[in-house]
């Protein structure tokens, strides 16, 4: 059984797409003969019989059906094999690896990455979601070939940022939560005397980067959706990025707080959502073609209006 080649699959397989042996002879420029042989040869070696030859055409056994789809299966392998081999030879990564900060909803940059699978199939990619401020320092630290997350107001200079898309934070509330019952434009004051439930780094709780903390009172989590889970449940509230509650907010399981000014102004903040990369770490075809999708900066591709 250790004996069974791969060429003896293809002319098995070129016998059944072309009808008999002789087809298959033809097809592959051998004589009949050594298809035969090669037949023979893959039979002698299963221990089972693939072909019915007492009729005018060959025609698979029992046998030979029940085997014929591990068969296919192990030729088209081969054949991906052989296009990721030759994808590597040329420079194409065999694996991307992407951090995408938590606060990021995927669905903006879903076109890209179906783009980026269509053109470079064989690449692995594997996404990791990570807190706030660890997109931006794990690409420093080579972690990461890109990272997705919001620009911060002071940018790393070793990082290149393209821009993916605006995304607007709308604080939020649970409907039977007082600070929802209040009328638009109340005074922010009152919202500093509710528990705020805030998004940090727990290496770093008292990171000076967090913006918009205004609670006396804060509870503090480690990524958005635990933040999300509390607010929905009535016990805090937060600002939430408005992809992730807009869905919420339309059916009335949360509700838009708007008071008359926030920090120093009458909105929410507003950050940039970039696609980075070091600058210090050549991409690859496969990673300049997904940095540029993410940015639309591909014709027809990219993403969506954020």
């Amino acid at each position: 059984m250790d004996a069974i080649t791969l060429d003896q699959f293809a002319v098995f397989l070129t016998i059944i797409e072309e009808g008999s042996f002789a087809a298959a002879a033809r097809k592959l420029g051998r004589a009949q003969s050594a298809i035969t042989y090669a037949v023979h040869k893959l039979e002698d070696q299963c221990a089972v019989q693939l072909f019915d030859r007492t009729a005018y055409r060959p025609e698979l056994t029992e046998e030979g059906r029940a085997l014929l789809p591990r068969v296919r299966r192990i030729m088209e392998d081969l054949g991906e094999f052989r296009v990721q081999a030759k994808s590597m030879a040329q420079g194409i990564e065999a694996e991307l690896v992407l951090v995408v900060e938590t606060f990021i909803h995927l669905s903006m940059v879903a076109p890209a990455l179906k783009a980026f699978h269509a053109k470079f199939p064989m690449v692995q990619l594997r996404i990791i979601s990570v807190r706030p401020q660890d997109a931006s320092r794990q690409m420093q630290e080579h972690d990461a070939d890109l990272g997705l997350f919001l620009l911060a107001p002071k940018p790393q200079a070793d990082l290149e940022n393209l821009l993916v898309a605006e995304m607007d934070f709308v604080a939020v509330a649970a409907p039977d939560h007082p600070l929802a019952k209040l009328p638009p434009h109340f005074p922010k004051e009152a919202m500093r005397d509710h528990l705020q439930i805030v998004v940090s780094n727990p290496k770093t709780p008292d990171d000076g980067a967090i913006y918009g903390v205004v609670g006396v009172n804060q509870w503090r989590v480690s990524e958005v959706r635990l933040r999300y889970d509390l607010i929905k449940q009535g016990i805090g509230w937060g600002s939430m990025p408005r992809p992730m509650v807009e869905a919420d907010l339309a059916r009335g399981d949360l509700v838009a707080l708007r008071p008359a000014q926030w920090d120093s102004t009458n909105i929410m903040p507003h950050f940039k959502t970039v696609v980075a990369r070091n600058r210090n770490r050549a991409l690859g075809p496969a990673g300049a073609f997904l940095m540029a999708a993410m940015a639309g900066e591909l014709p027809g591709e990219g993403p969506e209006p954020g």
